[in-house]
């Protein structure tokens, strides 16, 4: 039972079809063949010796597909309109019931519009034959189909990534020139209603112009219709993961001035910090072309960085020469101290301890003074003694004489000569103790003389430190400001 059903279906379908064939072969090959008859699709449809074929050409843009910047090569996916008016193809449309005839590309004469600035390797527009023309009474004739273009577009990278680049679409006949072929935009701007948005470039505009120029190669003038695609870079994408990593990068180098010298870091660090400004650099090279007219000012800021990066690794050296150049024994220059530790010093907030050193001053202007007193001290009492053996000579009542503690050389001799060993004993402890002191007092001045040095290469760090933030501040604002003028 369900055989007998499927084959009365599918009678019925195929006698439909039938039917609706026949009826078109009814309506279309009357037409056809009175149109098609004697057309020979090769030649221009130039009805008048002094006529000549007028083709209006229209684009709408579908979708931004890649810009190779390295390359310079665009590809975009376009749909051309043409139009154009072919007098052997007009028709009464009373006499023949339709409206319009639809016919296969071949059948129809279609201008060879062509690509001027195209970098296909194979097909320049891939699926042109593939499409059918519309045909109207009138004799007019459109013929729109899809396609995917790639055309050679300069690539200004100056501003990168804030970039925006007019790439130009030239379209025009090959083989003939204005005296047969003349060449008109439908309208002034292509078609963006829709357009596919990309992820990194946003289409400003798409405009058109008609121009003729002559060629070296023959008299007669070429007209063209140049398309200008304006698009605008996205640039979150480059500022979240080579610009900002930059910038930061480069902030991390002003660190090093700030690590203390004994840590043994701070070559090393501002060493990483120049090798990670390289690798970004070749990053940036990898993207853009090999050009040496416009070079990226993103180029420009990394350049620039690691020349102060290297400064900075400069200066850092130089700070740790100076910092252990106490251990030799220098001292350090006058000029040096008055102009880094008395002037300099509070400029850039950097305590050198001068209330210290100020006391230490006053407690040695303190014992010089105190030691010629103590010599005065010392003569008197030689006198004394002197006076007192005068008296016992002349027959006067001896008096015990206490020993006492003296640094005068003659009474030094005199207490020798009496032979008390417990003035010997004292002698050589004095002689011990002024040993000990001439030793503190020159370990005290080497400490001095390390911690001016330790001072000075304090207060050159902190200069270095507020050059280099200045530096990369002003660096940074040029830079961007430059980038987004574009």
């Amino acid at each position: 039972m369900d055989y007998i059903f499927n084959g009365i279906f599918f009678l019925s379908v195929y006698l439909s079809f039938c039917a609706v064939t026949s009826w078109a072969d009814t309506v279309t090959s009357p037409l056809y063949t009175h149109l098609f008859t004697n057309y020979n699709p090769r030649l221009l449809p130039m009805c008048t010796p002094d006529e000549k074929v007028t083709v209006y050409m229209g684009t709408a843009l579908r979708q931004m597909m890649n810009v190779n910047e390295k390359d310079q090569i665009l590809k975009i996916n376009i749909w051309l309109r043409l139009k154009w008016s072919d007098c052997r193809l007009s028709w009464n449309s009373s006499q023949f019931n339709n409206s319009h005839l639809v016919v296969p590309y071949d059948t129809v004469w279609t201008p060879d519009i062509t690509l001027y600035d195209s970098s296909a390797e194979e097909e320049m527009m891939p699926g042109r034959t593939d499409y059918r023309a519309t045909i109207y009474p009138s004799g007019m004739v459109y013929y729109n189909f899809p396609t995917v273009l790639q055309s050679v577009c300069l690539v200004n990278v100056l501003y990168f990534p804030m970039d925006t680049q007019i790439c130009t679409l030239k379209f025009g006949s090959w083989s003939h020139s204005g005296s047969e072929l003349d060449l008109y935009p439908s309208t002034d701007q292509a078609d963006l209603t829709n357009l596919v948005l990309h992820n990194e470039w946003d289409v400003v505009s798409m405009k058109a112009i008609r121009n003729v120029l002559y060629y070296q190669c023959c008299p007669d003038p070429y007209p063209d219709i140049t398309f200008s695609l304006e698009i605008k870079r996205k640039p979150l994408f480059y500022i979240m993961s080579i610009l900002f990593p930059c910038i930061l990068t480069g902030s991390v180098a002003a660190l090093g001035f700030a690590l203390p010298p004994e840590s043994g870091e701070k070559v090393s660090l501002e060493v990483t910090v120049l090798l990670s400004l390289a690798v970004f650099l070749l990053m940036v090279t990898e993207q853009l072309p090999a050009s040496s007219v416009n070079f990226p000012y993103v180029g420009m800021y990394f350049t620039t960085s690691m020349i102060l990066v290297s400064f900075s690794c400069a200066m850092t050296v130089l700070v740790l020469n100076i910092h252990f150049r106490g251990a030799t024994g220098n001292k350090l220059p006058d000029w040096m101290r008055r102009l880094f530790l008395n002037r300099l010093a509070w400029v850039v907030c950097v305590k050198t301890g001068k209330r210290e050193n100020k006391v230490h001053s006053e407690k040695n202007h303190y014992q010089s003074q105190k030691e010629p007193n103590q010599n005065t001290f010392s003569n008197k009492m030689d006198v004394e003694d002197t006076t007192n053996t005068q008296t016992v000579n002349g027959n006067l009542p001896n008096q015990p004489r206490l020993p006492s503690i003296v640094t005068n050389t003659s009474s030094r001799d005199l207490l020798l000569r009496t032979g008390d060993p417990m003035l010997s004993l004292l002698t050589e402890q004095s002689d011990t103790l002024k040993k000990i002191e001439g030793h503190m007092q020159k370990d005290e001045s080497e400490e001095q003389t390390n911690n001016e040095w330790y001072l000075l290469a304090k207060v050159l760090d902190r200069i270095c430190l507020y050059v280099y933030i200045f530096m990369t501040i002003l660096t940074s604002i040029i830079f961007l400001a430059k980038m987004g003028g574009a």
